[in-house]
């Protein structure tokens, strides 16, 4: 994207500043990043030299939530803080086990929106909405959302990575508690966290040096949270096999993840549960 900057900025994006959803992206070996990103994705591999093999430990957790929530019939689904389309993105996975399944993707990164609506040109049953996790109206009354997803039937909710970008003061239980509020019951919720918990050194200190890193970024407020402060987002759903595991090893069979993930899957240093409305 290196030659499109000038584009970008008149759009009025800060290419000089890394942006969590281009750094995801630069970890999983996307295209869709500038330099900026790209230097910073170099700096964090010295600190946490596992981080490319973290995000796609999340990747794949995404990948098995979408999958299991499919498979029970979920057929609309709603990712939030989705990031920069990738391999294995949200409608692809729910399209391999129904291809009528609908899917609205929402962020607030300019080029994560963009460069999304431009992918799904075409595709029937998806669209995109740049709209911001903290205010739900955004996102929840957003024509496209309105129009693609039936809100009085289940939805698979999804927000893989990003809550940990929302700091305390700006209260990220409350927003996702109007959207859980916003959905009928057999509902699911999918979420991953970073975490510290039960992660020993030297990969604990590694983790906090690096999640102290985005203070540098346009996405400061990067915040590890505990299993009890995760398993908080849950309130009032109930988790489904297996609970509260790290990305790495929710549901998985050991044939999808590698030696190293399963000896270590602490190493993942995030959290993962899928969970139920009643």
């Amino acid at each position: 994207m290196a030659g499109d900057q000038d584009r970008w900025r008149e759009l009025g994006v800060d290419v000089e500043l890394p942006s969590a959803a281009r750094v995801y992206d630069a970890y999983l070996g996307g295209a869709h990043n500038f330099a900026a990103d790209r230097a910073f994705v170099a700096r964090a591999k010295r600190t946490l030299p596992h981080i490319a093999d973290v995000a796609r430990w999340n990747r794949t957790f995404l990948r098995r939530a979408v999958q299991t929530m499919a498979a029970d019939g979920i057929d609309q689904f709603l990712d939030i803080g989705a990031g920069l389309p990738t391999a294995g993105n949200t409608h692809e996975i729910a399209h391999q086990v129904n291809p009528d399944a609908r899917v609205v993707y929402a962020d607030n990164e300019p080029v994560a929106y963009v460069q999304t609506r431009e992918l799904l040109a075409g595709v029937p049953g998806t669209g995109a909405v740049q709209g911001d996790f903290l205010c739900p109206e955004s996102v929840l009354d957003a024509p496209v959302t309105r129009e693609l997803l039936d809100l009085s039937r289940p939805v698979g909710l999804l927000a893989v990575a990003l809550l940990h970008f929302i700091p305390g003061d700006q209260h990220p239980e409350a927003a996702l508690e109007q959207y859980k509020d916003a959905l009928p019951s057999g509902s699911r919720l999918a979420l991953s966290h970073a975490t510290v918990d039960g992660v020993a050194e030297p990969v604990r200190t590694q983790t906090l040096e690096f999640i102290d890193s985005y203070k540098d970024t346009q996405n400061p407020g990067f915040t590890a949270r505990d299993e009890l402060e995760f398993r908080r987002f849950f309130t009032g759903w109930e988790l489904i096999d297996p609970g509260v595991a790290f990305t790495s090893e929710w549901r998985s069979d050991l044939t999808d993840v590698d030696e190293f993930a399963a000896e270590n899957p602490q190493h993942a240093v995030c959290f993962a549960g899928v969970a139920r409305k009643p």
